[in-house]
């Protein structure tokens, strides 16, 4: 009879358990994360109000989270790559975000460049790409943004600038200064070159950024 008592006590137990697992605790998780409270680390602002772009290009990075890419005037396989890397690993994965945009700097040297990174996102399905400017500017210009960032990426007239950056909402380049691939530390920029660094490197932290973002408007 004690034995009876025991297994049946056991079975509850046993019943209670899955039920507090299956309904409970996720309850408290929600209720967790409705709190506002949960923390995180930032992403580091390397520099803080950068150069905006120029008013009469009506493209704006206030009030944005953008991913700034800078062309070159030369139609090198190179250049393409780049370009069709943001597209297929960042483009297709952060345009859920609403504040999201890729603000590509074109040199008014060559604008027929425009024309043809296009035809070459259309072969693999970027063709409504309502959150990806193309913006021509002056070379003096481009310059200007990009010095802005402090970084040590130079503009070159005819290959552009490798690295692709994070500017947020307020105009702050954002980065990291614990990166372990360089020496330094401190991550400017980002290879697009590289699909692992745009995947493993670059989405996260838009992610974070996007999360911070949220956080603070609900708070």
């Amino acid at each position: 009879m004690i034995k009876m008592e025991t297994n049946t006590n056991s079975k509850q137990l046993k019943k209670f358990a899955i039920l507090f697992a299956t309904f409970v605790v996720p309850l408290l998780f929600f209720l967790f994360l409705a709190s506002g409270k949960v923390n995180f680390n930032k992403l580091p602002v390397l520099t803080e109000r950068v150069q905006n772009i120029p008013a009469r290009t009506d493209v704006s990075l206030y009030n944005k989270v953008s991913v700034v890419s800078v062309v070159g005037s030369t139609s090198s396989v190179d250049a393409y790559q780049k370009v069709l890397n943001l597209y297929q690993v960042v483009y297709k994965y952060a345009a859920k975000y609403e504040k999201f945009q890729i603000v590509t700097l074109v040199p008014d040297t060559d604008k027929t460049i425009i024309d043809k990174l296009q035809k070459e996102l259309a072969l693999v399905g970027g063709e409504s790409l309502d959150k990806w400017h193309f913006v021509v500017l002056s070379v003096s210009e481009i310059d200007t943004i990009v010095n802005s960032f402090e970084s040590k990426a130079t503009y070159d007239l005819e290959e552009g600038i490798s690295e692709v950056f994070v500017v947020d909402e307020q105009l702050n380049l954002r980065g990291r200064t614990d990166d372990e691939d360089t020496e330094s530390g401190v991550l400017f920029g980002y290879n697009a070159g590289e699909v692992a660094v745009l995947k493993n490197k670059l989405r996260d932290d838009l992610d974070v950024v996007f999360y911070e973002s949220i956080y603070a408007v609900k708070e």
